[in-house]
């Protein structure tokens, strides 16, 4: 069955080649990927057009005007075309058997897929600094309260799924957001120890910023979950502790 890979891409000229070669390295072979540009500055647009013309499964977007990373990957999710829809930043890479051990998982009957992921620095280098994020193969929307297990780049999902839960343009963490939607449904999740994603550490990036993050994690408490202020302190609090062991070992 199709697997569409959805990427968004905002300036990630430097990274974007080794991303796509990640893709082409993959032993499951039945992929569509979909690149959006949000009207990157840099010659982003101008690459993804050149590796399409390369490769007849890759199809190239471009917004008219900047977007945003929510309603980019939106765009990149009305265009796939497969069962199920993998999630890859511009900067982020797989390792080979990332999208067949996850096929796998789904085909037993789970809704969303997941993995374990290490750090790796601008020049697609390892963080010794930091240890590799391995989750478990099960979690919930009350464990994903305080220990977010999901990353964007690791998340297989089932299409018609996605495709009626789309990101919100309002959260900040619209992933986290989106994951908690999901799982206050409930949905069927399943996680592979195994890093089969490399996380790219980029210095200025929002995900890079964790001072600001955890501001808006505890908004996505309140604001988006509508949790309670005694709740949402308690979940922060655990939140809070499980990062620094998370980032720091």
């Amino acid at each position: 069955m199709l697997v569409s890979i959805v990427t968004p891409a905002y300036n990630c000229e430097k990274y974007l080649r080794k991303t796509v070669e990640s893709v082409l390295s993959q032993s499951y072979t039945s992929w569509e990927m979909i690149i959006v540009d949000d009207c990157s500055t840099d010659g982003t647009f101008a690459l993804a057009q050149q590796l399409a013309a390369q490769e007849p499964r890759i199809r190239v977007f471009r917004n008219e005007t900047n977007q945003g990373v929510s309603l980019t990957r939106n765009r990149g999710i009305a265009q796939t075309r497969g069962k199920y829809i993998a999630l890859l930043d511009g900067d982020d890479l797989w390792e080979s058997d990332k999208l067949e051990r996850q096929v796998a998982l789904l085909e037993k009957g789970y809704d969303l897929a997941y993995c374990s992921y290490d750090f790796w620095d601008e020049s697609g280098r390892p963080i010794e600094t930091m240890k590799p994020f391995i989750v478990p193969v099960r979690t919930d929307f009350h464990k994903m309260l305080v220990s977010s297990v999901v990353s964007c780049s690791t998340a297989m999902i089932r299409a018609e799924l996605l495709k009626a839960h789309p990101f919100r343009k309002d959260a900040y963490h619209e992933d986290y957001a989106l994951w908690m939607e999901l799982f206050a449904l409930p949905i069927r999740a399943a996680g592979d120890e195994k890093v089969l994603m490399h996380y790219r550490q980029v210095r200025g990036s929002r995900s890079n910023a964790k001072g600001n993050a955890a501001r808006k994690r505890w908004e996505v408490y309140r604001r988006t979950l509508h949790m309670g202020l005694l709740e949402s302190a308690w979940a922060f609090c655990r939140y809070a502790v499980r990062g620094m062991i998370k980032y720091f070992g």
